[in-house]
């Protein structure tokens, strides 16, 4: 684990800490059971130097970031702490890179599949805030054999997902949703996370 691996799981075991205490001290349990959600946003791609070439005159423009979305669905054992799991496909990525004496574009579509941990705040009867911590199984798929392997961003890697974000309690069952999530590695050369907002249903 990196540093900066660390110091987000760290960040991340604190606001899940924070929000326990909080919620503890909040009353008695009003909000457990099944909930499954939905949400579309954007997403954020970061990309390896070693592959990244200049954009030739009249070239696509590389991009780092496109439309994403998620599905997810999850139990709370109690008003506090639950888990999760859910799917987010992150949209297209591409970057130029050289093989030789040619640079040519490279692109591929990222997704995972995640699994975390949860810890929920309630402010209020309608506001609340929440977080997530997790294991992610990234993947970024695309037709790039012609590059060197240490230069392709397609592929996949397992690791750490942190998420937070907020929700407002429209009716009794239904939610709105704000969330950002990161995923870390999703394969060697590319990281991706995701801003998103959505609805959420608790049964």
């Amino acid at each position: 684990m990196t540093k900066t691996q660390a110091c987000t799981a760290l960040a991340a075991a604190l606001l899940l800490g924070t929000i326990s205490t909080a919620a503890s001290a909040a009353g008695p349990n009003q909000d457990t059971g099944i909930y499954v959600g939905g949400a579309i946003g954007r997403s954020s791609y970061s990309l390896s130097n070693s592959s990244r070439v200049p954009v030739p005159w009249g070239g696509e423009k590389s991009s780092k970031a496109g439309t994403a979305y998620k599905l997810y669905g999850g139990y709370r054992f109690t008003e506090t702490f639950g888990v999760e799991a859910g799917y987010a496909r992150l949209g297209r990525v591409s970057q130029w890179s050289s093989n030789g004496a040619y640079s040519r574009l490279q692109a591929g579509t990222g997704q995972v599949f995640y699994a975390a941990a949860t810890a929920r705040l309630p402010l209020g009867e309608s506001f609340a805030l929440n977080g997530r911590l997790g294991v992610a199984r990234g993947r970024i798929s695309g037709d790039n054999n012609w590059a060197l392997p240490s230069q392709r961003i397609s592929g996949s890697s397992t690791g750490m997902m942190v998420g937070f974000g907020a929700e407002y309690r429209v009716t009794q069952n239904l939610s709105v949703t704000a969330d950002y999530d990161y995923f870390g590695k999703l394969s060697k050369q590319a990281k991706g996370g995701m801003v998103t907002v959505g609805l959420k249903a608790s049964f």
